[in-house]
């Protein structure tokens, strides 16, 4: 598998406390509107800014056009090490689900821009009803396969991006980005994806990702730096 990015996601997207996640499958669509606000072309993209805490960004995902979920991801706190990253998702349907995880070794790994360097300390697992589940470091190995794919792509190095042009998502009109296409393997069938970045974008730097043909398509709906745990 080729792929000119290596990216480590810190659990699921993670959240800043928003309105939305009160709001019921009703009110989704609303966090398409646009914001309005414009953001320069600003310098070439490899890399997110440095985490601190309180970054955050909001993110919707459609397919076929139609609304799956939207989901926000936060940079809690230093801890260990490592950074605690909460992820607050609300899907289709309603029902929202939530969760916070240290990763320990991240900064590490960005340097190294080596993910295998990332251990999980501790996670908490909110469900819809509102109940609270805990795994220490010590049971960590039977959930870290399924907690993998939720950060996977936490930390971002882009090689050799292209010039991605003006971008505009609801979260703003962006006059310039950074591109990068990709393959990548997914139940035996190959996947092209897109992304388009700009450094104005804290945590991850992603303004719009999408699968080549266009059904799959995930963008920015809002970010900040002064986002707060839900737990």
């Amino acid at each position: 598998m080729k792929r000119s990015r290596i990216v480590v996601y810190a659990a699921a997207l993670a959240v800043a406390v928003l309105p939305l996640f009160a709001a019921g499958k009703d009110s989704l669509d609303k966090y398409w509107q646009p914001s309005g606000k414009s953001y320069p072309a600003g310098k070439a993209f490899k890399t997110a800014v440095t985490w601190a805490p309180g970054q955050y960004v909001v993110v919707g995902t459609k397919t076929k056009g139609k609304i799956e979920s939207v989901s926000k991801q936060l940079v809690v706190r230093k801890e260990s090490g490592g950074w605690v990253i909460e992820t607050v998702n609300i899907d289709k349907k309603g029902k929202e689900t939530a969760t916070q995880m240290l990763l320990k070794g991240f900064d590490t790994a960005v340097s190294a821009k080596d993910a295998s360097k990332i251990t999980i300390g501790w996670m908490k697992m909110r469900d819809e009803e509102g109940q609270v589940t805990e795994i220490g470091e010590e049971q960590m190995a039977l959930f870290g396969m399924i907690a993998k794919a939720s950060y996977e792509k936490l930390v971002v190095n882009v090689s050799a991006p292209k010039d991605g042009g003006p971008v505009e998502v609801p979260a703003g009109s962006f006059a310039g980005t950074w591109y990068t296409k990709d393959s990548v393997k997914m139940l035996g069938m190959t996947v092209e994806t897109e992304s388009w970045y700009n450094s104005a974008v804290p945590v991850n730097g992603l303004v719009k990702y999408q699968t080549t043909d266009g059904k799959s398509v995930s963008e920015l709906l809002s970010f900040g730096f002064d986002g707060k745990s839900t737990f």
